[in-house]
């Protein structure tokens, strides 16, 4: 069973969920070759689908970086209302722009 937060040297830090350093060491993994193939292919770059996944890929991406800028318990609260507010910023973004596409 793993811990949720841990004290180092005298201050308490919460620890990452392995799901969420996963999903921010794959998704920066598939980030590279997902802008690449949406900027270098005429077909795939207006794909709505190819468009959507890459939207996908990067609003996980971010939320996991920043809910882990924020490990010391005092402030985790705050990061992951940060990451949830940016989350969001970007997918009603992303939606507008899928919606904008022929």
């Amino acid at each position: 069973m793993q811990a949720t937060d841990r004290v180092v040297f005298g201050r308490s830090f919460r620890v990452t969920p392995l799901w969420v350093w996963w999903l921010q060491r794959l998704s920066g993994l598939a980030l590279g070759p997902l802008a690449a193939v949406h900027i270098f292919s005429a077909t795939w770059g207006r794909s709505t689908w190819m468009t959507a996944l890459l939207l996908a890929v990067a609003v996980g991406h971010g939320y996991a970086g920043l809910q882990r800028m924020a490990p010391a318990a005092r402030t985790a609260a705050r990061g992951k209302a940060i990451a949830w507010i940016w989350a969001v910023i970007v997918v009603v973004a992303g939606v507008l722009t899928l919606t904008a596409l022929p």
